[in-house]
């Protein structure tokens, strides 16, 4: 036995119901986006602490290093969107021994810590140094930095 029941329907009352749902659902998703920001911090060879904070260690001669604080309070924000590292000063005065130890004392910190941080601008490393690390040269460009630009755009 099969009951069969008929819902008598007006179709001028049926199309504004049907809009007035699909509206609604497409209302759910507009939400006020907030703004982004990027930061930028400078660092050079004499002052990296905007990067890491540098502590003695038990043992003598040993040195503990984590990200600064200034970093950890930007990558906590919403509105950041990127923190960038910056170069500033004269770092030709690094052979290849000092390309690599950036990367691995002071940068990679930062780097591995979040994310959101990046690097940007130009190290002004003394010519050819850099190459002999090409590990590290490869690492400083991957994460947003160039190396020598200056000095190659003014041979072009």
């Amino acid at each position: 036995m099969k009951i069969k029941k008929t819902v008598p329907y007006n179709i001028r009352k049926i199309l504004p119901m049907i809009g007035i749902a699909g509206a609604s659902l497409m209302m759910g998703g507009c939400q006020k986006e907030q703004p982004t920001r990027d930061i930028e911090l400078r660092f050079s060879e004499g002052d990296c602490s905007n990067v890491i904070l540098i502590h003695p260690d038990e043992t003598p001669l040993r040195l503990s290093r984590e990200v600064s604080d200034i970093i950890k309070y930007l990558d906590a924000q919403p509105d950041v969107r990127t923190i960038y590292l910056v170069p500033y000063y004269d770092w030709r005065g690094f052979q290849s021994q000092g390309v690599t130890a950036i990367r691995n004392n002071v940068l990679s910190y930062a780097i591995d810590y979040s994310p959101k941080v990046r690097g940007r601008g130009d190290f002004n490393f003394k010519l050819g140094e850099a190459s002999k690390v090409p590990e590290d040269s490869l690492w400083y460009v991957k994460h947003g930095w160039t190396i020598n630009e200056y000095y190659n755009r003014q041979q072009r």
